[in-house]
């Protein structure tokens, strides 16, 4: 794996914030968000743990190399290609790794929250629901659900009691809104109970203002100082 950017804690570092980029971008490119919320006085305790996916070609662009957390051969839910089981669960044995820093280091994790936008919040959908470790929610920022037809065999017993933020606009053509509803539908058949699903009108594949204020109320819930 490339390099992972660490934000650390302003003051005494209680909880733990895992979060991944989307396909093509870095660590980088999350950076000046996390340090923007580690310097707010309620997350002054979060600690902020950004990875960077390996390079490697992505069927979806033609094979052309690139940082990615799994092959895409298609963004057609369902559709005939099969998806790349192997690089996903590659990339959440990652994620499990950073994860057990975290534990070995003293954070509970109750206290470790796993999120990502696009690629990377598949990946941490994929690893909440998979994760001996009994984490304290995941965020889903523009994602979608991989492995859907094997999801509910796959889960741990805990995984449906995660709270997730899912933070979704209406205006994606990337990973397309509806696609996001019908993985959160998918989510909740198999008993996910606590899904707050967000909307975002109008809001490509991107993130907004809006959808910070939600998700920073979200964490506060979630993480908050001890």
């Amino acid at each position: 794996m490339s390099k992972t950017m660490i934000v650390e804690a302003v003051g005494k570092h209680t909880a733990t914030i895992i979060f991944s980029h989307g396909l093509g971008d870095t660590a980088a490119g999350w950076y000046p968000l996390a340090r923007s919320l580690a310097a707010k006085p309620q997350f002054s305790h979060i600690k902020f743990v950004l990875p960077t996916a390996p390079t490697q070609p992505v069927t979806l662009n033609g094979g052309m190399r690139s940082t990615s957390w799994f092959d895409i051969k298609s963004l057609t839910p369902g559709g005939p290609d099969p998806e790349d089981e192997q690089g996903l669960l590659a990339s959440v044995r990652t994620i499990q790794g950073l994860i057990s820093k975290e534990t070995d280091a003293g954070i509970p994790a109750s206290r470790v929250v796993v999120g990502g936008f696009s690629q990377g919040a598949v990946i941490a959908l994929l690893t909440g629901s998979t994760s001996e470790f009994k984490l304290g929610g995941l965020i889903s920022l523009s994602g979608f659900l991989a492995l859907s037809n094997k999801i509910k065999s796959m889960q741990v017993d805990h995984a449906p009691k995660y709270p997730v933020f899912w933070g979704h606009g209406t205006g994606d053509q990337v990973v397309r809104y509806s696609w996001g509803k019908m993985s959160v539908e998918k989510l909740r058949e198999i008993g996910w109970k606590n899904i707050q699903f967000e909307s975002y009108e109008g809001m490509p594949h991107s993130f907004c203002d809006e959808e910070q204020d939600d998700l920073e109320k979200w964490i506060g819930t979630v993480l908050p100082a001890q």
